[in-house]
């Protein structure tokens, strides 16, 4: 069956929504009181910016790119004392990129018991984090 015209402009349309959806997320995101400039993150950790984005190349940190603001860093990847958590490069090799990342860490997962990827890294649960990782990268790449 041929898709009419009418139902090609409600794929259109529908798919011009979830555009301006996932556009607003993003903003949202990006603006949050959470999210620090390169410059800010790099007084966090006491080193310079080149530093942070070397570590972000390297998948040690987690820097989310904007249009055309730079990157922003979460300043929730840093554990309880200061440092960013050791799994994170482990994370981007399974999952290929910061956005992956994010995302990872801040929903809530069933094989989490529920929780998001992130309050079970403030567990100690490194080793189940990562194997999800390696179970979403894997089914869904």
């Amino acid at each position: 069956m041929t898709p009419t015209s009418s139902d090609q402009t409600k794929l259109r349309d529908a798919v011009e929504a979830a555009r301006k959806r996932g556009r607003k997320l993003f903003a949202e995101i990006f603006a949050g009181e959470e999210m620090k400039t390169s410059e800010e993150f790099a007084a966090l950790l006491g080193v310079s910016v080149a530093t942070v984005h070397n570590r972000r190349r390297r998948g040690e940190l987690i820097g989310l790119k904007g249009a055309v603001k730079g990157y922003r860093f979460p300043i929730w990847q840093l554990n309880k004392d200061g440092k960013p958590y050791a799994i994170l490069d482990e994370l981007h090799d399974r999952l290929g990129g910061s956005w992956s990342v994010y995302r990872l860490l801040t929903q809530h997962h069933g094989e989490l018991d529920g929780v998001t990827g992130l309050e079970a890294l403030q567990k100690g649960q490194d080793a189940q984090v990562v194997d999800l990782a390696e179970t979403v990268g894997r089914d869904f790449s």
